[in-house]
């Protein structure tokens, strides 16, 4: 049986959403993030506010970056 990297595994259980209007990183299925940035979702798009009231899921590192880039710019 082949083992996955720790990494990638705490990677597929992350989700990007809002808590108390702020961006936030949460494990999934929790209701209290493991980390808050200094972006308030109602600066964002509709689209965007409305991918994040859902969850949107994280797969890798480089999608995490990439998401973090996009929402903090």
């Amino acid at each position: 049986m082949l083992k996955k990297p720790a990494s990638l595994i705490l990677l597929l259980y992350l989700t990007l959403g809002c808590f108390r209007g702020y961006l936030a990183l949460f494990d999934k299925g929790a209701s209290e993030p493991k980390q808050i940035f200094p972006c308030q979702v109602s600066s964002l798009p509709d689209a965007d506010r409305e991918a994040l009231e859902k969850g949107i899921p994280v797969r890798s590192e480089d999608e995490l970056n990439q998401f973090l880039e996009d929402f903090l710019s």
